[in-house]
């Protein structure tokens, strides 16, 4: 078979926010024999469970992206050695010569297929790296393997990075199931390095494992579900058309901001208790508020925050800023507010992107988040 082979070759202010709570289970294990042994049998269970999907999934994939159909990258395992790690491909070929290190985003003028949007949201681009499991290049939980290009150009002045290189990669990682893909390294590093000191717990593996079969399920239905229901509204309807091409995201309890004309958002000052308008639902490059404020010049600092879900049985609130550009005004559209705006948007910082699609655009694979 076709494979694509690749080269070889933010500060938090309070960092607690993300540790783990449970200390008696991470990656670091001292039964090295029992722990081979565990990733062997459970590789090979769900190697043959997965056949049948990924019998499935292969034609879609040809049809979609053509050869090669497997993605072959150089990564960064236990002890910095480098192996090959496997993936469904859903990108173009060359996508990574052209872009290298950079996080895939549609700034680079290239929009996904909707399909390969499905597989890298859902992480079932990821099936094949049960062949790594099953090889010994990963265990099942791990830190998520880095790519040397990565490593070098991002990760490498990172405080403790290095603590990851200690132990096996894993399949599934921490950081990968509780954050997005657009997390900081530093806040992904944090979450890794603190597993990373405490011993497997065999019984504590089987439910993460579990937990992110459940999560992948969950995102599977309600992505198909709602690419049913779009194409339903548009094609047969003729009520609805998603011209933007991407998911937006209903915000319940958003609220919009504005920051003064020319002001640093550091020193921004806002009356919470007064907000300038809603924020009624956005994705990843525009966003819809109403407000009775009109905006008279093209751009605008504002600050968004809605109420998000941090725990199973927590709410907090949490913000972001952005700068916008206006696309779009709608007057008198909504009967509370005067104007109806559709914005262009760009977090100010890595940080601010990470609370975008963490809390506001929910991308992460499990639905609460530590």
């Amino acid at each position: 078979m076709l494979i694509e082979t690749k080269d070889r070759g933010i500060q938090l202010n309070d960092p607690n926010k993300y540790t783990l709570n449970r200390k008696a289970s991470g990656y670091f294990t001292t039964f090295s024999v029992l722990n081979r042994f565990v990733n062997l049998v459970l590789a090979v269970f769900f190697i043959v469970v997965v056949i049948p999907i990924l019998v499935a999934l292969i034609p879609i994939m040809l049809l979609v992206n053509g050869w090669p159909v497997l993605y072959a990258g150089i990564r960064m395992g236990r002890g910095k050695r480098t192996f090959t790690m496997y993936k469904l491909r859903t990108l173009p070929v060359g996508f990574e010569q052209r872009y290298d290190a950079q996080l895939v985003s549609y700034k680079h003028g290239y929009r996904l297929p909707w399909f390969s949007r499905f597989m890298r949201d859902t992480r079932l681009d990821e099936l094949p790296q049960l062949f790594n499991v099953l090889k010994g290049d990963m265990d099942f939980i791990g830190p998520r393997p880095v790519r040397p290009s990565v490593y070098r150009t991002q990760c490498q002045s990172i405080k403790a990075y290095d603590k990851r290189f200690e132990v096996n990669p894993g399949l599934i990682g921490y950081a990968q199931l509780f954050t997005p893909h657009s997390t900081p390294k530093r806040i992904r590093s944090f979450i890794d390095n603190r597993a990373s000191k405490y011993k497997k717990s065999f019984l504590f593996d089987s439910f993460i494992i579990f937990l992110t079969g459940f999560a992948v399920m969950d995102k599977t239905v309600k992505m198909l579900a709602r690419f049913v229901l779009l194409i339903t509204m548009d094609r047969i309807f003729k009520k609805y058309t998603n011209k933007r091409g991407l998911d937006r995201i209903r915000q319940t309890s958003g609220q919009i901001f504005f920051c003064g004309k020319g002001e640093d958002y550091k020193n921004c000052d806002l009356d919470f208790k007064f907000p300038h308008g809603i924020l009624v639902d956005m994705n990843e490059e525009y966003l819809r508020m109403d407000t009775n404020v009109s905006l008279d010049e093209d751009e605008v600092l504002f600050r968004g925050t809605a109420v998000a879900k941090t725990k199973v049985a927590r709410t907090h609130r949490k913000s972001f800023f952005c700068n916008g550009r206006v696309f779009k005004t709608y007057n008198n559209a909504n009967n509370n507010y005067k104007y109806t705006y559709i914005l262009s948007y760009e977090p100010v910082s890595n940080l601010n992107r990470y609370f975008v699609d963490q809390y506001f655009l929910k991308k992460s694979l499990m639905r609460y988040v530590i």
